[in-house]
């Protein structure tokens, strides 16, 4: 390039022609016809570029100059450009603009020109491209016209003769791309926009519009410089008799989300500056709700990318606001044209409503959607109609799910099973998380749950509103399980296949029967599971999660092969997310995996296994590093299994073989519905081929090891417990769900092989399982809250336990597991017992520790009533703050059955303590009052005299008369208060030399008392101190955890960047 011609100002040379043939006009037509400056863009052109360049070489226009702007290509383009045209201007643009901005500089670096003609790099203008335009512009008045747009490799085929647009922006292509050119669109006519890659615009209407809009780097660019040429009265035209051949390269330059991203951005922006006030007033609610309904179209077809983006323009151009309210300012001083006249020129009604009608009423093979190509909106993805009536299912059967569950979300879930209640407060849950002293029991020192922290997180999402968290963490899992059923079986390839797995897991009665019966766990299963088998399919690489073992010409979503840290970090983090609140999950992941393996073996396919089984171990590896180092102090337990499966465990029961096929755990699941799902699951095995008779095997072995261990379960054939059988059945569903997916694939691709017989009856037979296992939903709008139970005991013993106490209380509670509020330990095969602290138990009661510190003390002086060896039980309680103890076998008041009585034993000898008084509550608790109990921190009475070595000397101690002391609760390991009185304090936590007491600034001694419990000669009185002293090392631990939860979420946000990229060049390749 020659520097002295680039100087900003100075004149465009005017081209001289390429070829010594080129006709020459006359010697003064230059200066009888209006300059045109032709102002080419680019950005790294490829091979085509000197096709282009050729073609502005060879226009038959005299007075034709040429200014390349270039923005950041990786090679400076002036010597191609030169080669070709070597009158023509190059400026190099160091950044990458945009090519509205690089075309703005052109009003810079021209004078005298009449027209401009903005091209994009990649397109080829016939030799009277130019002259056609500005004939047609000055015959027909117009401020900017354009030529009609033919393919690039096939110029008989068209891509654009000008758009039409709704009133929100949306495009409408007047002719379909790719439809054959028989001049069917020859004639002159006004648009509303002229597409950008070839827009000719007189001078004085762009320098009166302010040029392109800076703030649209691509795509929209004309849309929104056409729009306002309407506003200010010019005439945008289409004339076809002049032809340009357009590549349509962007689409190799941006991904399909970027393109999607940026359209739905810039559309937004240029309706929300074109119009007038009163207008945006009308026209800005309705594309909010269009917006939604592509949101919601777009998550039940399986597509959340989509989602995000159409909801991102929102807040993209709401912190762009200041630039809108300038921009319309300017365009407000130059109007001309009301909105009223405008919108007379829109397309009427919604163009992507249109699109949807279109393609449902004319469906046939070469229907292409009529809304821009590059757009990938709501047009594309509803092509075809099987997808637009698999979507309107599924969004039949999620407004069933939110209408049948309204009774929970308007009344509240109540605190029954696992569904405790939250702190009121997200600071309660930060300072358990990072405190050092567990509380649950009698209190122990070590590491917290992972799951404190993950809560810690999500309450301040919420906005502190802890109650709203719980009531989506615990709803929420029904419809993020029946999403992942859906993504499950996407990869198949058929919307169909895709809705019967979404169908099918949801009428499956797990996570109802989990909400009658309050497991939590549960339903976080539920959830997990249709993920966690996609992850593990994906990880094995095997069509159709891979291209492994796919036939010939097959190809499906998502099916490249991912890189396997993606996977491990992928599964690892789903592991670490449900691991932390349910340990089991690492084992159903390992049998999952097992199931697989055996699956794969069994069908002859060993391609993928090595992989699997690299994945899941390095995948529970990140899960434990995750949760480390609480999880540790699980594998640490005196029964580490114990901890892993829960105290509640299903060590024999009452359920039936029929029963658990079922899934009939609770009030779900009765005959003859719940058989319905068998047929269905049973189909691909039967006729499936290929892939799908692979998977199908696979999935079914899932299902064996499910159904084969919880009934081994509940015959009590195993030596171990197994947690609560939703959460064994929860990924039986899931497969089952995916192998009616595929058994509807197997339908449709593989039935058509075989003749006439019995695969087409049981094909009908699982088709009407299907829809039959789904009617027992609708029994789910009556009730409105799935038969979860309406009340809870918390109103019971509230007020009991709101009484104001001094010093703190504890509440020991009898029962079985399931009906406990809070998680404890076993005391026999038949009881569990837990113990909470001051109040209703908290979701912060729910988890145990691997170690308990002295909580076994509760279980001793239990045995020592038990075995009738005391009549006094309340004395032995009472160095332990116990003042009530509370048997419950019931899950709540309005449960009519499944009560878990406690044995007749342990309430005769409960009866018989004198120092336990019954207080009358409603059917299914027992509450005692103890009436020898003291403070959790109290000094004790002087008249307390005795040894205080063992746990049994409480009986002969009176600490009735003891005053309370430190009543303000900080946290789980700090107190403030007063020390009213010198003499022995005692601390009713288990002992450890961490615990500090400091009286007016001076620490007192400690040392053990009960033979578990601390005790600190308080020599003085005022105000006082006590702390667990964190060792530095625990917070420390909770610091790495933290960097390292951070940077794996970094890591897989950054892998999958790069994989959307590549799942986006891979699906542009394929259209």
């Amino acid at each position: 390039m020659d520097p002295e011609t680039d100087v900003p100002g100075a004149p465009v040379a005017p081209v001289a022609p390429a070829e010594a043939e080129s006709p020459e006009p006359p010697a003064d037509a230059a200066a009888t016809v209006p300059a045109v400056v032709a102002v080419v863009v680019t950005h790294d052109p490829g091979d085509w570029f000197e096709e282009t360049l050729r073609s502005l070489a060879d226009q038959t226009y005299p007075d034709l100059s040429v200014l390349v702007v270039d923005t950041a290509s990786a090679v400076d383009p002036t010597e191609r450009v030169h080669a070709v045209l070597p009158r023509a201007r190059v400026h190099l643009v160091g950044d990458a603009v945009g090519f509205g901005a690089a075309a703005n500089l052109a009003t810079e670096m021209v004078e005298g020109a009449s027209f401009y003609a903005f091209l994009h790099d990649d397109v080829a203008l016939e030799p009277d491209t130019i002259r056609m335009l500005v004939e047609e512009a000055f015959r027909s008045n117009a401020g900017v016209i354009g030529p009609k747009l033919v393919d690039w490799n096939e110029p008989e085929r068209l891509l654009q003769v000008g758009m039409g647009v709704d009133k929100t922006g949306v495009m409408s292509a007047y002719a379909e791309p790719g439809e054959l050119d028989q001049e069917q669109h020859d004639a002159v006519r006004d648009v509303f926009v002229v597409p950008g890659a070839c827009t000719v615009i007189r001078a004085d209407l762009f320098a009166e519009l302010g040029g392109y809009d800076d703030g649209i780097d691509f795509l929209g660019e004309d849309l929104d410089l056409c729009w306002r040429a309407h506003v200010v009265g010019a005439r945008v035209m289409i004339a076809p008799a002049a032809r340009t051949r357009h590549l349509e390269s962007l689409g190799h330059r941006l991904g399909v989300d970027d393109r999607r991203r940026r359209f739905a951005r810039h559309r937004l922006r240029t309706t929300s500056i074109a119009y007038g006030r009163w207008h945006r007033l009308r026209v800005m609610p309705q594309a909010f709700v269009f917006m939604l309904l592509e949101v919601l179209y777009g998550i039940v077809t399986g597509r959340p990318d989509q989602s995000r983006d159409v909801a991102a323009a929102w807040p993209w151009n709401i912190r762009r606001r200041r630039q809108i309210r300038e921009r319309r300012r300017r365009l407000a001083s130059v109007r001309r044209v009301t909105d009223k006249e405008v919108r007379a020129l829109q397309v009427r009604g919604s163009a992507r409503v249109n699109a949807f009608v279109r393609a449902q009423i004319h469906r046939r093979d070469d229907k292409i959607s009529t809304t821009n190509r590059s757009t990938r909106g709501l047009g594309t993805a509803v092509r075809e109609g099987s997808r637009q009536f698999t979507g309107v299912f599924a969004i039949v059967l999620g407004i069933v799910l939110v209408v049948s569950s309204r009774g929970l979300i308007l009344d509240g879930i109540p605190a029954i099973g696992d569904f405790s209640l939250f702190p009121s407060s997200p600071g309660t849950f930060l300072s358990t998380w990072t405190s050092g002293w567990r509380p649950a029991g009698l209190g122990s020192p070590g590491p917290q749950p992972t799951a404190y922290g993950l809560l810690t997180v999500a309450s301040y999402v919420f906005l502190g509103a802890t109650g709203l968290l719980r009531d989506v963490l615990i709803i929420g899992c029904i419809p993020i399980g029946a999403l992942g059923a859906w993504r499950l079986a996407r990869p198949i390839g058929s919307a169909r296949a895709s809705v019967a797995a979404f169908a099918v897991y949801l009428a499956i009665p797990v996570p109802y029967n989990a909400l009658a019966s309050g497991s939590w766990s549960g339903l976080l299963m539920y959830a997990a599971s249709p993920w966690l088998l996609l992850l593990l399919g994906r990880a094995t690489g095997v069509a159709p999660f891979g291209p492994v073992h796919a036939e010939r010409g097959e190809s499906f979503h998502g099916s490249m092969r991912r890189k396997p840290l993606a996977l491990i970090l992928g599964l690892g983090l789903l592991l670490g997310v449900v691991g932390a609140f349910v340990p089991f999950v690492v084992v159903v992941v390992g049998v999952m995996t097992i199931a697989y393996v055996v699956g794969s073996l069994l069908c002859f396919r060993i391609a993928g296994i090595s992989r699997l089984l690299l994945v899941t171990v390095l995948a529970s590896a990140v899960a434990a590093a995750l949760n480390s180092p609480w999880i540790l102090d699980l594998a640490r337990a005196d029964s580490p299994w114990g901890a892993f499966a829960g105290v509640g465990a299903t060590s024999g029961g009452g359920l039936s073989l029929g029963e658990i096929l079922r899934f009939e755990t609770g009030p779900w699941g009765a005959p003859p519905l719940g058989w319905a799902f068998i047929p269905a699951a049973m189909l691909p095995v039967v006729i499936g081929r290929s892939w799908r008779l692979d998977w199908a095997v696979r999935a079914w072995f899932v299902v064996g090891a499910g159904w084969v261990s919880l009934w081994a379960a509940e015959r009590g054939d195993l030596s171990f417990a197994l947690p609560p059988a939703e959460v064994i059945l929860a990924p039986v569903a899931a497969a089952l769900a995916f192998t009616a997916a595929l058994g509807l694939a197997a339908f449709e691709s593989d039935l058509r092989a075989y003749r006439f017989g019995w695969r087409q009856i049981l094909s009908v037979l699982a088709a009407v399982g299907v829809v039959a296992g789904a009617i027992p939903l609708g029994a789910g709008l009556v009730d409105g809250r799935w038969r979860t139970p309406t009340s809870d005991y918390a109103s019971s013993y509230d007020e009991l336990f709101d009484q104001g106490s001094n010093g703190g209380f504890r509440v020991l509670w009898l029962g079985d597991q399931e009906v406990l509020p809070a998680g404890g330990w076993r005391y026999d095969e038949q009881l569990s017992y837990a113990a909470t602290s001051q109040g209703a138990p908290t979701v912060l009661d729910r988890f145990t520790a691997g170690t308990n510190g002295a909580t076994e003390k509760l279980a001793d002086a239990m045995h020592i009533a038990d075995e009738r060896r005391t009549n006094r039980l309340g004395h032995l309680l009472a160095p332990m703050g116990v003042r009530y103890v509370v048997v419950t076998e019931r899950l709540s008041p309005s449960t009519t059955g499944g009560a878990v009585a406690v044995p007749t034993r342990i309430r005769d000898a409960l009866a018989q303590q004198l120092d336990l008084r019954e207080i009358p509550v409603r059917d299914g608790i027992t509450i005692y009052e103890n009436a020898a109990w003291m403070p959790m921190r109290a000094v004790l009475p002087g008249n307390a005299v005795g040894p205080r070595d063992d746990p049994s000397d409480a009986v002969s101690q009176d600490l009735t008369q003891s005053t309370p002391a430190l009543t303000h609760a900080d946290g789980p390991d700090r107190f403030t208060g007063t020390v009213p009185r010198v003499g022995d304090l005692l601390v009713s936590a288990t002992a450890d030399p961490a615990w500090k007491l400091q009286i007016d600034g001076m620490p007192m001694q400690r040392s053990t008392a009960f033979g578990w419990a601390n005790q600190f000669d308080a020599s003085g009185t005022g105000r006082a101190v006590l702390t667990f002293d964190t060792p530095l090392t625990h917070r420390l631990a909770v610091g790495v955890q933290v960097l390292f939860w951070v940077f794996v979420l970094w890591l897989r946000r950054r892998l999958r960047i790069s994989e959307k990229r590549i799942e986006a060049n891979a699906e542009e390749v394929t259209a």
